[in-house]
């Protein structure tokens, strides 16, 4: 016989967890907007995220029901109350992206889904593709045996003035930052992206690794120099601050490369190139050459974040032969180390020290700033670009807007 106490023994109506965050609180919507961005679906693993990103506590019931009320649907109830020919032009606007025609089904539906909120269907993606660009497929298919006779893409954005430099995490591949720079070969520029990273991260790794280069001699100093400060107690000569290996043996961010180029690289050195082509872009005249050193690394810092979010949150393939974290998303991996056996090793590091370092190292904006681009002309050209009203800055757009703010920079 079951016995009952009509002793209330939590009379406030209080619990150890605090209240529930509501569907209002800006907190909780930017998190679950952005794994909604990434496809993630599973009301149970947004919650373990939740916690290991936020430290918010928030049972899966729960999660479901705030995903809910702020209109969060997956693909199936997303293609039953979207008009066909709505989703349809969705699929041809991230087609449009894509210039070089290197991504599939998979990678499409995922950066629509990062850039508008929009769960679509694989196959709806795939069909519509497959309808509108046949050769996309056979061009992508790796069985192909065609040779595919077309102009050859340059090799990287290195190529049309715009060097980029990255942190990539060995373990999970998540990409930590990507900077455009107006140059990826000097080493106190370098130097202070580390730092960068290091304060954005709220610690150091355990160990950096990079090619073997000039430009990398100050990253090594500091990363040495916050280890003897912060952490004596890991022996230097088992795990060096920062290792050196040749490039060919530097495989996180040597992979992390060509999934740049593929997904966004060519087809914006084919977008420059276009440019240039048609008579948009006159490098020889110094007004087009100083608006060009400012309107393109802003398209490109742009596509740079989309493309580390959308990478970040892409969902592998499981692959239980892979050593290291499979079928989840690098953010995941690198949030919940456990879902893949992994841990979790950054160091503590006192950040006011990494934000001292880095202000006697910086240059303010100048750092980041390409050579033809003054201060002045760079908060006139911002004036001008807020004034267009400009909604969506891209690589279909991108010469409108040269041609749109030329007359009105140097009339």
């Amino acid at each position: 016989m079951a016995s009952s106490s009509s002793h209330n023994r939590n009379p406030t109506g209080k619990n150890q967890y605090g209240a529930v965050l509501t569907a209002e609180s800006p907190v909780l919507q930017e998190a679950l907007e952005r794994y909604h961005r990434g496809l993630i679906t599973d009301n149970q693993r947004i919650s373990e995220l939740l916690f290991a990103d936020h430290g918010i506590t928030m049972n899966p019931r729960t999660v479901k029901k705030r995903r809910q009320q702020l209109g969060l649907t997956g693909s199936r109830k997303t293609m039953k109350t979207l008009d066909s020919k709505e989703a349809e032009q969705l699929v041809l606007d991230q087609m449009d992206c894509d210039p070089a025609r290197h991504q599939g089904p998979r990678v499409i539906r995922h950066k629509l889904a990062s850039r508008t909120g929009h769960h679509l269907t694989r196959d709806f993606v795939a069909k519509t593709m497959e309808t509108h660009d046949a050769a996309g497929f056979e061009k992508r298919d790796p069985t192909a045996k065609r040779i595919h006779r077309e102009l050859k893409v340059p090799l990287g954005l290195n190529e049309i003035g715009f060097p980029i430099w990255a942190i990539v995490d060995d373990a999970t591949g998540r990409w930590l930052n990507c900077w455009v720079i107006p140059s990826n070969r000097l080493g106190r520029t370098i130097a202070y992206l580390f730092l960068c990273a290091v304060e954005n991260a709220g610690g150091m790794p355990l160990q950096t690794t990079t090619d073997c280069g000039s430009e990398t001699t100050q990253l090594h100093a500091i990363a040495q120099a916050l280890r003897d400060a912060f952490h004596t107690d890991i022996n230097n000569l088992e795990t060096p601050a920062h290792v050196y290996v040749r490039s060919v043996h530097n495989i996180a961010i040597e992979r992390s490369w060509l999934r740049l180029r593929l997904e966004f690289g060519d087809s914006a050195v084919i977008c420059f190139k276009k440019g240039k082509e048609d008579g948009i872009y006159l490098p020889h005249l110094p007004e087009h050459m100083q608006l060009c050193q400012w309107l393109w690394p802003k398209l490109l810092r742009k596509l740079a974040k989309e493309f580390m979010d959308t990478r970040n949150s892409y969902r592998s393939r499981r692959d239980d032969t892979k050593p290291g974290p499979s079928g989840m998303s690098r953010n995941e991996a690198y949030s919940v180390p456990r879902y893949w056996g992994g841990k979790q090793y950054l160091r503590e590091v006192d950040l006011d020290v990494v934000r001292e370092i880095k202000e006697f190292m910086s240059d303010g904006e100048d750092m980041f700033r390409f050579p033809s681009v003054t201060a002045a002309f760079e908060r006139e050209a911002d004036e001008v670009y807020e004034a267009l009203h400009i909604q969506d800055l891209s690589l279909s757009t991108v010469w409108n807007v040269f041609r749109a703010m030329l007359p009105l920079l140097f009339p």
